[in-house]
């Protein structure tokens, strides 16, 4: 994950638009949110500058496009923004597919929360094992922001390549190619209240488009 330049707003991002199977599929397009610690990640380290601390300053309260959120939030960077998406979306999908609630739970909202918990249960009491390996992040790039009620959402898709197993406790493949990278199209969208001292934004919403 790349590090180090210091950046405007912490971005936690987290969902899985790709789990495997439907069952796994099943917890995706919920709505809620999500926080972490990514310090020194880019667009996540917030120890240094006390004034990503404060409020923004609220300009105007509705409108659609990042436009719209730049000018209700002059802290709002899309750039920085789509660099710590991009870095959470890998560790998202490796805390769900190594089952790790304690990870997952800062990084999601309530309802997201009960999904991802649900999914990883499930998985753990049929005595399953589950694998994804991430290749590579192709494309991230924002398709939709609005801003309603001070409440800032914005979509961002990626577009990966992956290769993902879901094995049965004696190894048995249950879904997914040990020789197969398949290419994966994620929406995610996420969510922040630009009025409120927490810079943190939440994942609401997930879709995979291919």
């Amino acid at each position: 994950m790349p590090a180090g330049i210091p950046l405007i707003d912490i971005l936690i991002f987290a969902i899985i638009a790709i789990f495997l199977g439907l069952r796994l599929r099943s917890v995706l397009g919920k709505r809620t949110g999500f926080e972490q610690d990514f310090s020194r990640q880019q667009g996540f380290d917030d120890a240094d500058q006390d004034d990503q601390l404060a409020p923004a300053e609220v300009t105007t309260l509705n409108g659609d496009g990042v436009s719209a959120l730049m000018s209700a939030d002059p802290n709002f960077d899309e750039s920085a923004f789509v660099d710590g998406a991009t870095a959470a979306y890998g560790m998202i999908l490796k805390a769900f597919a190594d089952g790790d609630l304690e990870t997952l739970k800062p990084l999601l909202g309530y309802e997201m929360n009960i999904g991802f918990a649900d999914a990883i249960r499930e998985r753990l009491k049929a005595d399953e094992v589950l694998s994804i390996d991430l290749k590579s992040i192709d494309r991230a790039e924002v398709k939709a922001a609005k801003l309603r009620d001070g409440v800032a959402a914005i979509t961002v898709e990626f577009a990966s390549q992956q290769q993902r197993l879901l094995k049965a406790a004696d190894g048995t493949v249950l879904d997914g190619d040990a020789e197969t990278v398949e290419n994966f199209v994620d929406r995610w969208t996420f969510e922040r209240d630009i009025s409120s001292t927490d810079p943190t934004w939440l994942l609401v919403e997930t879709e995979t488009v291919q």
